[in-house]
């Protein structure tokens, strides 16, 4: 009766068996992630600052140009060849943050009448005060006209009259 037993506990184990290899094994439980830190970005790089341009310079309270504004005759419109220098001003006072305000002075010559000269000389100054703006100026930046009470020269000659004609840049420091 024991072998029976055995023999029969025997098959009874190797039915349970046979039944276990017909169904899949259970399934490994998923690893749990692993928290993997994010690099941290790289800082952007700070930008090389842009040198003074060659052709203008902050002397004292005035920032001088090397090449003049030209415009239209008896006109506020800004011609083409004066956009170089345009942007150079306005590179020069991006670089220079310690001046926090311009005061952009027109003057004209003397020829004409003196009230059209300082309507035109205005104008002249306002065109350059927006010209500069669009180039994204931030300091306070005016404008004046003079017409021709401010000469450089006074006589009446073509070059003089040239040299009379121009665009002034005083500057404020911030203290």
């Amino acid at each position: 009766m024991q072998t029976s037993r055995l023999l029969v506990l025997a098959l009874a184990v190797s039915s349970i068996a046979a039944c276990k290899k017909d169904q899949p094994a259970p399934a490994e439980p998923e690893p749990a992630p692993v928290a993997v830190a994010e690099p941290e970005p790289e800082p952007e790089p700070e930008p090389e600052p842009v040198a003074d341009p060659s052709d203008v310079h902050v002397e004292g309270d005035h920032l001088t140009i090397d090449n003049k504004i030209h415009f239209a005759s008896d006109s506020d419109e800004i011609l083409d060849d004066s956009t170089e220098i345009l942007d150079h001003i306005a590179q020069a006072l991006a670089n220079h943050t310690e001046l926090s305000v311009v005061h952009v002075i027109g003057h004209t010559d003397s020829t004409g009448n003196d009230a059209h000269n300082m309507d035109l000389s205005e104008r002249r100054a306002k065109a350059v005060v927006t010209a500069l703006m669009d180039r994204g100026v931030s300091q306070t930046v005016d404008a004046r006209g003079a017409g021709e009470t401010e000469p450089t020269c006074s006589e009446k000659t073509d070059e003089c009259h040239e040299q009379n004609r121009r665009v002034e840049f005083v500057v404020a420091k911030t203290e």
